[in-house]
């Protein structure tokens, strides 16, 4: 267990503050992404429109991380106010677009401008790196971070769908836009724990990205895309039953799982070699979502997906963790931002390809696409474990610890595609 507590670090002045509202400002995360696809497909009656919708706000997800996470540290959080702006037009524009049945091309901008949301899930992260002194410290407050990421991704998706099928297609994004503003307004009003502005280098990764670093880019490719036709096949799933808004209440079992798997991993000290826990993590993926994939009844596939979710949050802190031990700190953005980048397109991927499949022939199919995917993760794994292992063991002898990354753009986010994250 680790020595500090949570309790401990949330009584240090402002600490309880700028957590609750951050945690309030990144609720986004955990709803627009499903609140999109439902209200698309509600709309316009086809999966495939609200998978290909779904994909552009990914991809363009991805691509902003990077530029917008060196906007954040070179101009500081105040800087997260413009990036607001164009989140919030760009859900303007998709509801209106949506609710007056306007053309796809609408829809895709957008997303895309909605996307332009800025690194939400750093700005505390970046805040406890400040204010906490060691190592230990900062492990112990992203691991409550990252529980408290769950919190929102077990309760958004359910809550969501509910809105979505129950009150109005669109009432999910809007709650997301209100409490995206209310939470960045109060957190930006506490000044007292806002790091300072950072100079950030001028000299990139270029072509000299570390092989373990692509290698785990691959293997977020395969985990990215297995998520995309999750959360269209589970929602198929549940409406081919009658039950539509079950959807998001078993993405948040699913969510569940995560977040408890998620706690007794960063509550752990580590012995077992990095380069072993995300071969583990990856094998555990590919077996535990084929045998979800084959779940004959919804009561059956929610009660597998509380235990199969176990893995997820564990996989994605052991891919973080190679970049973190592999890049230079004053790289860490544009290294993490390749696996997010490679997360985002295999979202994109999975979620447009699941949505025409089922469309074409069912939930069923989306379900596969899902499974074929998380092989994927694990042969991507396999294949590239040896580079992952002698880069990751050569960090180790050159004596950088595996502690989490450092505050920067990348880390902590998430597509908001993302709900079982």
């Amino acid at each position: 267990m680790p020595s500090t507590s949570y309790r401990a670090l949330l009584a240090r002045p402002g600490a309880r503050q700028f957590a609750l509202a951050g945690l309030l400002a990144r609720l986004p995360i955990s709803t627009v992404g499903i609140s999109t696809t439902l209200m698309v497909q509600i709309q316009y009656g086809k999966w495939e429109i609200a998978g290909r919708v779904a994909a552009v706000g990914v991809a363009v997800w991805a691509l902003q991380t990077l530029p917008t996470a060196r906007l954040i540290d070179r101009k500081g959080q105040r800087a997260m106010i413009p990036l607001a702006a164009l989140f919030v037009a760009g859900i303007v524009l998709l509801v209106v677009t949506a609710m007056m049945r306007g053309p796809e091309w609408l829809l895709w901008i957008g997303a895309g401008v909605s996307s332009v949301s800025g690194p939400l899930g750093s700005l505390t992260r970046a805040r406890w790196s400040h204010i906490l002194e060691s190592d230990d410290q900062i492990h112990t407050a992203f691991s409550l971070e990252g529980a408290l990421d769950e919190v929102l991704f077990v309760a958004g998706p359910a809550f969501a769908t509910a809105m979505a099928y129950a009150v109005h297609p669109a009432s999910g994004l809007v709650i997301a836009v209100v409490a995206n503003v209310i939470g960045l307004t109060l957190l930006l009003r506490e000044r007292t724990t806002e790091p300072p502005v950072r100079k950030v280098g001028g000299t990139g990764l270029g072509f000299r990205v570390p092989a373990g670093v692509i290698a785990t880019a691959f293997i977020a490719i395969g985990l990215g895309s297995m998520f995309g036709a999750l959360d269209i096949s589970t929602v198929a799933f549940a409406k081919s039953q009658g039950h539509g808004g079950a959807g998001g209440i078993v993405l948040g079992v699913i969510s569940g799982g995560s977040f408890v798997g998620g706690l007794l991993y960063g509550a752990r000290k580590w012995h077992v070699p990095l380069w072993k826990r995300l071969l583990v993590g990856a094998l555990l993926l590919a077996a535990g979502f084929s045998i979800l994939s084959t779940m004959p009844t919804f009561l059956s596939y929610a009660a597998a997906g509380f235990v199969v979710g176990m893995a997820i949050a564990p996989s994605i802190t052991a891919q973080d963790s190679v970049a973190q031990r592999l890049v230079p700190q004053d790289q860490l953005l544009e290294g993490m931002s390749w696996l997010r980048i490679g997360l985002g397109a295999g979202v994109a991927l999975g979620g447009w390809l699941s949505g025409r499949l089922i469309d074409e022939s069912g939930f069923r199919a989306g379900l596969h696409v899902m499974a074929f995917s998380a092989v994927a993760v694990a042969v991507f794994a396999l294949v590239g474990i040896w580079w992952i292992r002698r880069d990751t063991m050569a960090a180790v002898a050159a004596g950088r610890p595996d502690v989490p990354p450092p505050p920067g753009g990348a880390h902590g986010e998430q597509p908001p595609m993302l709900p079982v994250l």
